[in-house]
C-alpha cells in the first residue's frame, strides 16, 4: 500500500489544507523581523531564542538549522536532530552563497507537507476506517484543523506538527489493518517505531500499543520483539548515542568556556539579571516534581488537576484563551487564564460530552479501544505524572486527533434523523472553532513583531 498516494477524494482535502497552511505559514515569516534572515557568523540564540514566543513552542529548530547547535534534549527526540541536519548543510551553503538564511523557510515547508498529510490521514481514517460519509468526515477534519493547537502548531518551528503528522499515519495504517483483518509487517511496525519514537520518545508507546491491537497475542513472540521493537530502539540509542559525543559534549564545552568568559565580560550583570528574573518566574509558576532522579524531576504533584483540565487540557487545546493571547509560561503567561465568556465554557463542556458518548457507543470498535489507550498513555504522563502540566495545551496534537474520531463513532451509531442533528452540531461547533480560533490567530500574527510580549 502506497500510503503516501493520493485518491480522488484526499486530492481537494490536499489541496484545500495546502492553500490554508501557506497562507498562514506565510504571515507567520511576514511578520519576523529582517534579523530572522541574516546569515554570517552571527549569535542565532540572540536572533531567535530571545525574540521568539509563541504559546511555549520553542524555536530550536531555527537554531540548529541555522548554525548547527542544539538546544533541546535530544534523549527525548533522537532523530529529530538527523531530519534537521541535511537542511543545515543546505542552509550552510545557500547561506555562504547569498548572505541568507532560510531556515525559517525550510521550516515552514516541513510544516506545511507534514499538516497537509495529517489532514489526509484524518479524513482517511474517518471515510474508510470509521466508514462516515463523505460530507461529514470533511466537516470533522475541518473542525479538526479549527482547534486551537493543531491550529497554532502546524505554523510554529517545533516538533509537533511532525509528530502528529506520523501518529495519524499510524491510527490510518493500522486502521486499515484491523478493519481488513490483517496484522502488521514485522518490518512495517520496526520502522513506524523507529520513526515515531524518533521524533518524540514517548510516541513509541502508542505504535506499540497498536501493533498490539492489529496482531494480538503474536507481538509476544520472540521474533517480533526482537526485530519490531528492540532493533528500531538500539538503532534510537545508537543514533542519540552519536550526536551526543559527536556534536552535544563539544557544544556544552564550548559553552562552560563562554560563561566563564562572560564573568569579565560588562554584559554579565544584564545577562545575569534576565537569568535570575526568568529563573524567579519559573519558580514560582512551576509545581514540585515527585523526585530530583533524571525522569522524574519532570514530573509535577502539585499543580491543580481538576483546574488544569478545564483551563488547559481540554481548555486552551480547544479554544485559545483571550487574555495572554499565545503568550510564553516561561515569561509572561500564568499558568491558568479564565475566559472571559461564559459560551467558551459551554462550547468546551459539548466537546468533553461529545466525546465521552462517542467513546462510550464506540466501545465494542477494536480500532477505537486502540485510540482509547494512545488517549490514556497522554493522561497518565500528563495529568498523574504531570509532564509538561504548566503547558500541557502544546500536547495537544498527540492526543486531540481523539474528538474528531469518537465523533464519527457516535455518528455511526445513530438513525438517520439523529445522526442529521448530530451533522448540524457538527457544523457549528467547526466554524465556531474556525471564526474563534482563526481570527485570534491570525490577529496576533498580523501585529507589529515588536508589540508581541516577549519578557
Amino acid at each position: 500500500m502506497n500510503v503516501f498516494k493520493l485518491n480522488k477524494e484526499e486530492r481537494w482535502i490536499a489541496l484545500v489544507g495546502l492553500l490554508v497552511l501557506v497562507s498562514l505559514n506565510w504571515m507567520q515569516i511576514h511578520q519576523y523581523p529582517s534579523m530572522y534572515t541574516q546569515g554570517g557568523n552571527l549569535g542565532f540564540w540572540s536572533v531567535f531564542a530571545k525574540n521568539y514566543r509563541m504559546s511555549g513552542y520553542d524555536c530550536w529548530s531555527y537554531i540548529t538549522i541555522s548554525n548547527l547547535r542544539i538546544y533541546y534534549e535530544t534523549a527525548r527526540h533522537p532523530l529529530y536532530f538527523s531530519l534537521l541536519y541535511p537542511m543545515y548543510w543546505l542552509n550552510h551553503w545557500l547561506m555562504y552563497q547569498t548572505g541568507t538564511n532560510f531556515a525559517i523557510y525550510f521550516m515552514a515547508v516541513i510544516l506545511t507537507i507534514c499538516s497537509v498529510y495529517t489532514f489526509v490521514f484524518l479524513y482517511r481514517v474517518l471515510r474508510s476506517v470509521m466508514g462516515i460519509a463523505l460530507v461529514d468526515a470533511v466537516i470533522l477534519v475541518t473542525m479538526f484543523f479549527g482547534f486551537a493547537h493543531v491550529m497554532v502548531p502546524m505554523i510554529v518551528p517545533d516538533h509537533f506538527a511532525i509528530s502528529m503528522f506520523l501518529l495519524t499515519m499510524t491510527l490510518a495504517i493500522v486502521g486499515t489493518k484491523i478493519k481488513k483483518g490483517t496484522q502488521m509487517g514485522t518490518w512495517q511496525t520496526s520502522l513506524l517505531l523507529f520513526l515515531t519514537s524518533g521524533i518524540t520518545l514517548t510516541n513509541g508507546a502508542k505504535t506499540i500499543l497498536a501493533a498490539l491491537f492489529a496482531n494480538g497475542k503474536k507481538v509476544l513472540s520472540v521474533k517480533f520483539i526482537s526485530l519490531s521493537v528492540l532493533l528500531p530502539l538500539i538503532l534510537l540509542a545508537g543514533i542519540y548515542w552519536y550526536q551526543y559525543n559527536e556534536f552535544e559534549v563539544p557544544q556544552k564545552q564550548a559553552a562552560r568556556k563562554i560563561e566563564r568568559n562572560m564573568k569579565t565580560n560588562k554584559d554579565a550583570a544584564t545577562h545575569k539579571k534576565f537569568i535570575d528574573s526568568r529563573n524567579k518566574w519559573l519558580r514560582e509558576h512551576t509545581g514540585k516534581p515527585m523526585s530530583q532522579a533524571p525522569l522524574l524531576k519532570m514530573t509535577d504533584v502539585t499543580t491543580p488537576r481538576t483546574e488544569t483540565v478545564v483551563e488547559n487540557f481540554f481548555g486552551e487545546s480547544i479554544q485559545l484563551h483571550q487574555g495572554h493571547l499565545l503568550e510564553d509560561v516561561s515569561f509572561t503567561r500564568p499558568v491558568f487564564v479564565k475566559y472571559q465568556h461564559a459560551f467558551n465554557y459551554v462550547v468546551e463542556a459539548l466537546f468533553v460530552l461529545l466525546l465521552f458518548i462517542g467513546l462510550l457507543v464506540g466501545r465494542r470498535s477494536k480500532f477505537l479501544c486502540m485510540c482509547m489507550s494512545w488517549f490514556a498513555v497522554d493522561i497518565v504522563l500528563h495529568l498523574v505524572l504531570g509532564f509538561g502540566i504548566n503547558e500541557v495545551y502544546i500536547m495537544a496534537a498527540d492526543w486531540i486527533f481523539i474528538i474528531p474520531i469518537a465523533f464519527a463513532a457516535l455518528m455511526t451509531n445513530l438513525r438517520d434523523q439523529p445522526r442529521l442533528i448530530m451533522r448540524i452540531v457538527n457544523v457549528c461547533l467547526a466554524l465556531y472553532l474556525l471564526v474563534w480560533n482563526g481570527s485570534l490567530l491570525v490577529g496576533h500574527l498580523l501585529m507589529p513583531f515588536d508589540d508581541i510580549v516577549k519578557f
